[in-house]
């Protein structure tokens, strides 16, 4: 027995093609198509009849085939392999603003070697995207190479300094955060600092943050001796770890700036833990501004970058460009914050 070609709807009917969508909507096949890809382009009359048949039908579009007849609205992002919050607040801003223009967001799964990023970045462009908005500044020459040769709309997110982007960039300079961070613990009277991070191999925003760290220390005539900082795993137990691991190598240890709340969070449970008052015994000091950190008791001193904003701006300065505006501007930093809470 023959399967109807559109396979069938949950109630058995069989499933309707564009082109019996089309006649029972009284429009063109391209009207519907239209409807699908670019609504703003249909009237609403138009486009409410004929979402009104494709909703009636239980129709599903057959995006491979649109693909082939067209290059497919889609934007391309490359993601890091463990999405923390502020990863996901960045992703959710990119999806609203591929979603208002029309566009899709392919997410693939990256990674921090420059081996992994070249193959997830060939495996976007596979999908033959409109542009792609990449974590970080490329690692990979052959990537770099790659996308420069193939003059792509790209931007790269998140760090806007250390060196010249592929087309764009859009975020902070977390070498910035970070100076302000260590100064303004500076200035509250803290001089030993401890500085925690996740491994910062082939991560520009960890370098970053901790050549700022380094360099507000010695504008402010403090060394920085490299026993004060640690790596460890971005997780609670790991800042749990990583307090414990600095107290024992300096007992006058006044103050933990972790390059994560989430670092942070595992380093006040774990002075919770001790019996340590916080930040009389040990102050602690966060990045990222997630939702637990003002709930924590006491509430949590951190860096607020708007993680959210700066995915939407990405997606606007790519559409930008791929709608063939001038004189773009080549770096657009996003704002941060200084929130000082009672941790630290």
């Amino acid at each position: 027995m023959t399967k109807p070609p559109g396979g069938k709807t949950g109630n058995g009917r069989p499933r309707l093609g564009m082109k019996e969508i089309a006649r029972r909507a009284g429009v063109a096949p391209m009207t519907v198509s239209r409807a699908l890809a670019d609504p703003d382009k249909v009237s609403p009359q138009t486009r409410a009849r004929i979402m009104e048949v494709i909703e009636r039908e239980g129709f599903i579009r057959n995006q491979l085939a649109s693909s082939m007849r067209s290059r497919r609205r889609i934007v391309g992002t490359m993601v890091p392999p463990l999405i923390n919050s502020g990863i996901a607040e960045q992703v959710q801003g990119m999806t609203d603003a591929c979603h208002a223009a029309g566009y899709q967001l392919l997410l693939i799964q990256g990674n921090f070697d420059t081996e992994a990023e070249e193959q997830a970045i060939r495996s976007l462009l596979g999908w033959q995207p409109a542009g792609l908005i990449l974590q970080a500044f490329v690692q990979s020459p052959a990537a770099r190479q790659l996308l420069s040769d193939g003059d792509y709309a790209v931007v790269e997110i998140s760090e806007i300094r250390g060196r010249d982007p592929i087309d764009m960039a859009v975020g902070v300079s977390n070498f910035d955060t970070a100076y302000a961070m260590t100064a303004h613990l500076i200035d509250k009277g803290y001089r030993r600092i401890g500085f925690v991070s996740t491994p910062a191999h082939g991560n520009d925003r960890l370098q970053q943050r901790r050549i700022g760290y380094r360099q507000a220390l010695l504008d402010r005539g403090h060394a920085y001796p490299e026993s004060l900082e640690v790596e460890v795993p971005i997780t609670p137990l790991g800042g749990a770890d990583a307090l414990a691991m600095l107290v024992e190598r300096d007992s006058a240890l006044d103050v933990i700036f972790c390059s994560s709340d989430t670092l942070a969070i595992g380093a006040v449970q774990e002075c919770h833990r001790r019996g340590w008052a916080i930040p009389k015994r040990l102050a602690i000091a966060g990045y990222g501004d997630m939702d637990l950190a003002a709930q924590l008791f006491p509430r949590l001193t951190t860096v607020r970058v708007p993680r959210y904003e700066m995915g939407r701006r990405a997606v606007e300065q790519l559409l930008r460009r791929l709608a063939g505006e001038a004189d773009l501007p080549a770096v657009v930093p996003i704002g941060f914050e200084i929130v000082d809470r009672e941790s630290a």
